[in-house]
């Protein structure tokens, strides 16, 4: 029986760990704080009980479906409301065009994206289809370069900015297009075209919703996790940190934390060689989310479906997301009412950007400016004028680890680190690899997947 140690208990950790476990290695589990999960948390209002941080996975591929299959979890697979999100522009707030990725369109010539952008900016977004390529693999490339190029600036600002504002906290000029979707840039250059590449995944994704989550929430999946952990005899260590991996009694090391402790870790403290001096985002910045519990029977009628994505260019409105999650999950919908009666809503407000300067609202924000501004927001947010009186509970949560990166440098470096641990292996002692959002990229389509073959490269003779 081979011994391993896993440095860091979030959802990366936890599916190393799982994977590792149920093949028969011995695993001991280390995890600095109180609890495991990472950014995957449960909070509770007023006795209803959701997600205090990641609440849905991405469905275009099947890899998370699949592990949740494997864990005894298909049954509690839920699909939102299929009515989708808002995109709120300096101008206007419109439906997300229903045919996108990342806010690319598949088709510029559509009726919801031509509302958008108008029909000049939406003939220079078509003009993708015949321009010659420019583009190689050999790049690595932001989402913005890319985007601006083939379609125009006008798409980056009112379709794309929005969502890798509020899904990933970052420009798009500073968001590889490799992590924010790792295969929208390579099936562009086969495709010759950037509309037809999207159009390309759309057709190739899995039937249904393009997220999903579990009844209960995405913090039941951390629940199950440790539960069939321990059934598989792997040792879980809370409130431990490791601050030298040579004190670790183990054949292999899969360290699966933020960037900085990977940095420390698997260099004694000093800076690997041949990486770049730039910061990661997540040592002094993150996200705060302000979750609202309200009575508003005004709110019953969903005004912007599922939730709002705000567009860094609006200066009349600080939070950069919101998600009306009684509107986007039935469970929560039906919990309120079991536990508070009718016309009762749960709303969240996503404050924090990378972009963000010294005094922005966001991380190092006072809860009581966080829920000032969340209340300010709110009429602007759903078009009704929602007052503190109507205010039942709310809570502040957040999120340091909540800002991975994503830039071509920081995948760069990210790869780089990668490549010095291969060849260590090849030369001396145990076996070390890592995991995590800032090795995979953000999402769990993307760390639970990347998690697995982590782990199987240890498994591997």
């Amino acid at each position: 029986m081979t011994r391993t140690a896993i440095i860091g208990g979030g959802i990366a950790g936890l599916t190393a760990a799982w994977e590792l476990a149920r093949s028969g290695h011995q695993v001991d589990l280390y995890e600095a704080g109180s609890r495991l999960g990472g950014a995957i948390a449960p909070v509770a209002l007023s006795g209803v009980r959701v997600d205090a941080g990641a609440e849905a996975f991405a469905t275009r591929t099947p890899a998370v479906v699949e592990f949740l299959r494997e864990l005894g979890l298909e049954d509690q697979v839920i699909s939102p409301n299929p009515l989708g999100a808002w995109l709120q522009l300096p101008d206007q707030a419109s439906p997300m065009p229903a045919t996108g990725v990342l806010g690319v369109p598949a088709n510029p010539r559509a009726e919801d994206v031509i509302a958008i952008l108008g029909a000049e900016h939406a003939a220079r977004a078509a003009a993708d289809f015949d321009s010659p390529m420019r583009w190689s693999a050999a790049q690595n490339p932001a989402l913005g370069e890319v985007v601006a190029d083939r379609m125009g600036p006008a798409v980056v600002e009112r379709l794309v900015a929005p969502i890798t504002s509020g899904v990933h906290s970052a420009d798009p000029y500073e968001l590889a297009i490799s992590s924010a979707h790792p295969e929208l840039y390579r099936t562009m250059l086969a495709e010759g075209s950037l509309a037809r590449a999207v159009a390309s995944l759309r057709r190739a994704a899995p039937a249904g919703s393009a997220v999903q989550s579990l009844h209960g929430g995405m913090n039941t999946l951390i629940s199950a996790l440790e539960s069939q952990l321990r059934q598989l005899g792997a040792n879980i260590h809370l409130n431990t940190e490791v601050q030298d991996l040579g004190t670790l009694e183990a054949d292999a090391v899969i360290v699966a934390t933020e960037a900085p402790q990977v940095r420390r870790l698997i260099s004694g403290g000093s800076q690997p060689a041949g990486l770049s001096a730039s910061r990661s985002p997540g040592e002094d910045s993150g996200v705060a989310l302000v979750t609202l519990l309200l009575h508003a029977p005004e709110m019953d009628v969903w005004p912007r479906g599922t939730g709002m994505l705000v567009a860094p260019t609006v200066r009349h409105i600080r939070a950069k997301a919101m998600t009306h999650i009684s509107a986007k999950w039935e469970w929560v919908a039906q919990a309120l009412e079991h536990q508070l009666g009718p016309s009762h809503h749960l709303l969240r407000l996503s404050f924090g950007r990378v972009t963000d300067t010294a005094g922005s609202l966001g991380f190092r924000s006072s809860d009581s400016d966080l829920l000032g501004a969340a209340i300010t927001d709110l009429p602007a947010l759903t078009s009704i004028a929602v007052s503190h009186d109507q205010l039942v509970d709310h809570t502040v949560v957040r999120w340091q680890a909540g800002l991975p990166g994503g830039s071509p440098q920081q995948r760069s470096d990210a790869q780089h680190i990668r490549e010095l641990l291969r060849a260590r292996h090849s030369a001396e002692g145990p076996r070390i690899a890592v995991t995590g959002a800032w090795f995979s990229g953000t999402g769990l389509a993307q760390i639970i997947p990347d998690a697995r073959r982590t782990a199987q490269q240890i498994l591997a003779p």
